[in-house]
């Protein structure tokens, strides 16, 4: 049976209420800034994937077995994941107790705007 592949990151985008931004696009902005260790029980894991048909669970967790721990979390400047959910759940699968984030001190602006 064939899984598809989870999206590469230059296809994905990241949505939070109205904006929408490009991943590769976050990964350029975040480039420089800091990188922290914060405790796994710090962050916003409350994210919920409903509706989800048996492959694309499958194909999520494939993206979760393949999630580089070396690349930080992204996070919006309320602390909000902007990407790196799977490597969050990596994180907790594997017991690690501290993930490396970066965080905006003020969101980039959009790429996009939708309606809700």
């Amino acid at each position: 049976m064939k899984i598809t592949q989870w999206h590469q990151t230059k296809d994905q985008m990241c949505r939070l209420g109205q904006h929408l931004w490009s991943v590769s696009r976050l990964f350029e902005l975040a480039r420089e800034l800091p990188v922290m260790d914060v405790p796994l029980n710090h962050m916003n894991v409350c994210y919920t994937y409903e509706g989800l048909t048996l492959r694309e669970m499958v194909m999520h967790m494939q993206a979760v077995n393949n999630a580089d721990m070396d690349k930080p979390v992204i996070l919006d400047e309320d602390g909000e994941v902007m990407d790196g959910r799977h490597r969050l759940m990596k994180a907790m699968l594997l017991g690690i107790e501290t993930v490396k984030v970066v965080r905006f001190d003020e969101n980039p602006s959009p790429c996009r705007t939708k309606d809700i």
